[in-house]
C-alpha cells in the first residue's frame, strides 16, 4: 500500500468556505468549539483521484460562529495499488496528503477567524477525524 501515491507534487486548492456569525454566548457560559475533519476521495480517471478535506468548527451550545472550510488536491496514483485499497478515504486520511491539507486548512481557518469575536482560532495542523 506504500506505492499508491505516485506523485507528491500537489497543490491544495480552496473548494468551499461556509462562515456563519451566530449570537453571542450568554454571560458566564462555557462554549466548547468542536473541530473535526472529513475526507472524501473521488476518482477522476484511472491514474488520478481528488482528495478533499473539510474542517468543521461548530460550537456547543450554538453561539459565536460556525465554520466549514474545504480544500482539495489532485493526486496521481498507481491504479493497481489504488484498486487494492479497502477504504480509500481512510488511507488518504492517514497519508502525507492529509498532512498537507490539514496544515493548510489550519492556516486558512486562523486567517478567516482572525477578525471574529474570538480572534484567530488555531486548530491542529493534523487531521482530526471523528472516532
Amino acid at each position: 500500500m506504500e506505492n499508491v501515491i505516485r506523485n507528491m507534487n500537489f497543490k491544495p486548492l480552496l473548494e468551499k468556505v461556509e462562515y456563519e456569525k451566530l449570537d453571542p454566548p450568554a454571560n458566564n457560559s462555557t462554549i466548547n468549539m468542536r473541530v473535526w475533519d472529513e475526507v472524501n476521495v473521488e476518482r477522476l480517471r484511472s491514474d488520478a483521484v481528488k482528495v478533499t478535506m473539510q474542517r468543521n468548527i461548530k460550537p456547543e451550545p450554538k453561539s459565536i460562529l460556525s465554520l466549514a472550510v474545504s480544500m482539495s488536491v489532485e493526486v496521481i496514483v498507481d491504479a493497481n495499488e489504488y484498486d487494492k485499497l479497502d477504504d480509500a478515504p481512510l488511507y488518504f486520511a492517514n497519508s502525507q496528503v492529509a498532512r498537507v491539507l490539514a496544515s493548510t486548512l489550519s492556516v486558512v481557518v486562523a486567517n478567516i477567524t482572525m477578525h471574529s469575536p474570538i480572534g484567530a482560532m488555531i486548530t491542529a495542523p493534523m487531521a482530526q477525524l471523528p472516532q
